[in-house]
């Protein structure tokens, strides 16, 4: 391994500890959340501000392919709100699932609160490599039906 891999590496590791730690504090919190007690107009959520990872670090997500979003509602264990969910997080197409890294994935499924850990036991990423081959039969062979459409 060569020490720029080794600096991505370490650098990936570290990320991924900063967002575990940030979610657990914020799943240890007891009583109600601060955001709960301030008025409906100030529980709008903010923006999403874009990630901006150090310039030797992966992307935490790839950028959108080009062309309409794909159907992720056809993904196994991918419903409405996790749909909503991953469009928040800048994720509208099957490659872009089918091409997440170990680390990306780490960022995303950290950023699904109760949906945490459906990438991996639903198998997105398998899912949607096939989805985006167009390789329908393959995918039903180790998949089952496609899912429903949102």
């Amino acid at each position: 391994m060569t020490s720029q891999q080794f600096l991505v590496l370490a650098l990936a590791l570290g990320l991924i500890a900063i967002v575990a730690a940030i979610v657990l504090a914020r799943r240890s919190r007891p009583g109600p959340s601060p955001r709960s007690e301030l008025p409906p107009a100030a529980t709008a959520p903010a923006p999403q501000a874009e990630v901006q990872p150090a310039s030797d670090a992966p992307s935490p997500f790839l950028p959108a392919p080009d062309g309409n979003p794909d159907d992720l509602g056809k993904i196994k264990g991918v419903g409405p709100k996790l749909s909503a969910r991953l469009a928040e997080l800048g994720v509208f197409h099957y490659a872009q699932i089918a091409n997440w890294t170990p680390a990306q994935l780490a960022i995303v499924d950290a950023e699904l609160g109760q949906f945490s850990g459906r990438p991996e036991r639903d198998q997105w990423q398998s899912q949607a490599r096939l989805l985006a081959a167009g390789d329908l039969k393959a995918y039903e062979r180790l998949h089952g039906k496609v899912g429903p459409t949102a």
